[in-house]
């Protein structure tokens, strides 16, 4: 057997060194030439970086640039309006049935809806059992609690809201069986017992549910943790009386969905394995003037910590 060898040719090549070290040589000899101390000369072209290569003023710029975006895209309590919104709506509209009816029931209908709490999260659960006279209130309705279902897990796992576009029984009870087999991977792994043949199989059966795409188990507790820590910074950014009502909102919405066991199980675990995220919730300090829901709201706060874990980096010596 042979072997002929001659000049790569199939794309850049990949033994290539990632700069021009003749280059970046003589520029420090140049500075050093000129006056400046090594240590100052090599910072100095790290600052401003080698031809094709941006430097660190630019790549802090763009951070800059990148952070200014993010802030801008809108308000975290965007959910908050958009549901008290569709609970008007929904009792506006059970208003406009009952009014033209003269019977006693109608205005006792009408003073159960006189009565109800302020606080969304209450009113909400106020109405689970009421019986609607109004079919468009009562459909109004029920899109309010998809509403907040699907922003409730996708404020979990990136991209559910679109898993659930439609509000089929057969896709929450998928999701209902994922936790249910996340968990069950979790405590298996707590036990020793795991393999990455059996990650290979829940990916198999679940992967169009994580846009991530982790390549093993380590790689999906840190994109869940990662969201959980994003979900607890955006609460921390909250008001208090906003906290609360937010707070409520997500409880009724795990409560309709019959996650709230799951779900409790899955963040345990995650503080758990990851105790270190979450802590020290600062303030994102959006800008915006549109509502976000309250998945786009936990993607904002996520992208802006990545983006101070990353300046934070870039300052190192």
């Amino acid at each position: 057997m042979t072997y002929r060898y001659r000049e790569y040719y199939d794309g850049p090549d990949p033994l290539a060194p990632p700069y021009d070290a003749r280059g970046a040589l003589d520029e420090l000899g140049e500075s050093v030439l000129d006056g400046t101390d090594p240590g100052s000369a090599l910072r100095d072209l790290l600052r401003r970086g080698l031809q094709g290569h941006r430097g660190l003023d630019d790549m802090f710029r763009r951070v800059r640039e990148r952070r200014r975006e993010i802030r801008g895209r809108g308000r975290l309590d965007g959910i908050l309006d958009q549901a008290r919104a569709l609970l008007d709506t929904a009792v506006g509209q059970e208003r406009a049935e009952l009014f033209p009816d003269p019977s006693d029931d109608a205005r006792m209908r009408e003073a159960e809806l006189d009565t109800l709490p302020a606080d969304t999260a209450q009113a909400i659960r106020r109405l689970a059992d009421y019986q609607w006279r109004s079919p468009t209130a009562q459909q109004t309705f029920e899109q309010l609690r998809d509403l907040l279902r699907r922003e409730m897990l996708d404020s979990q796992f990136r991209g559910m809201k679109d898993v659930l576009q439609n509000p089929d029984p057969a896709a929450m009870q998928r999701v209902k069986d994922m936790l249910a087999d996340l968990n069950e991977m979790l405590a298996a792994d707590d036990r020793g017992e795991h393999t990455q043949a059996d990650f290979d199989r829940f990916m198999e059966r679940y992967g169009d549910m994580f846009p991530d795409s982790p390549r093993n188990l380590e790689e999906l507790v840190d994109a869940l943790a990662r969201r959980a820590a994003a979900a607890e910074r955006l609460l921390g950014s909250l008001t208090p009386g906003q906290r609360e009502e937010l707070a409520g909102l997500m409880q009724q919405a795990l409560s309709d969905a019959g996650l709230t066991a799951e779900m409790t199980r899955l963040a345990d675990a995650l503080r758990s394995r990851r105790p270190e995220l979450g802590s020290g919730m600062p303030d994102p300090g959006m800008t915006g003037e549109d509502p976000l829901g309250l998945g786009d709201a936990t993607t904002a706060v996520a992208d802006l910590a990545d983006l101070a874990d990353l300046e934070s980096a870039l300052r190192q010596d």
